[in-house]
């Protein structure tokens, strides 16, 4: 919710913006499933992802498509902003990293297997799991990896920050803890 406007994704590929009384005031359809929550920034640019592979930015009052970003997979999980860069993993098995003025790409991260966890980030380090059954570390302004701890279970959750920990769950059942350092 942004803006007295409620914007969301739907399985039909159809993002669209209501006001608080529930009237429509814009809709926009990807050509393919929008499976993970969109991200709107404080300039009020509407960040969605894609199972056809598209990141779409979109101006959340008038609904108006300034950029899209082509991956080479379906983007399943959502995208975070942090100093002008939008973080978002992919089925093609990258993370990306991409400016939020124009859509071009500024590094990826290849994790070998396809990234649905959506990312978090703590001061310049960017958190994810992926589902090669790694949780990583990286640099989040060069993508450069910092650490990665192998876990017993593929990741599709997205992590969380609590405290000095960062929390995430994986398919074998368990929760994890990591202490927050780069």
């Amino acid at each position: 919710m942004t803006n007295d406007l409620i914007i969301f994704g739907a399985d039909t590929g159809d993002v669209v913006a209501v006001g608080l009384s529930g009237k429509r005031k814009w809709s926009f359809r990807a050509k393919r499933s929008i499976l993970a929550a969109p991200y709107v920034n404080e300039e009020g640019m509407c960040f969605v992802g894609s199972y056809d592979g598209f990141m779409y930015a979109i101006d959340s009052n008038t609904g108006y498509v300034s950029w899209r970003f082509r991956a080479t997979g379906p983007i399943i999980s959502s995208p975070i902003q942090r100093n002008g860069l939008l973080f978002f993993g992919s089925a093609d098995n990258n993370l990306y990293a991409i400016n939020v003025q124009n859509g071009r790409e500024r590094w990826k991260f290849n994790a070998n297997k396809p990234i649905v966890s959506s990312p978090v980030i703590h001061e310049s380090s960017l958190y994810f799991g992926g589902t090669d059954e790694n949780f990583y570390c990286l640099e989040m302004e060069t993508g450069k990896e910092r650490w990665k701890v192998k876990i017993g279970g593929q990741i599709t959750a997205s992590p969380c920050i609590a405290a000095d920990l960062i929390l995430v769950g994986s398919l074998d059942h368990k929760l994890y803890a990591f202490p927050l350092v780069g």
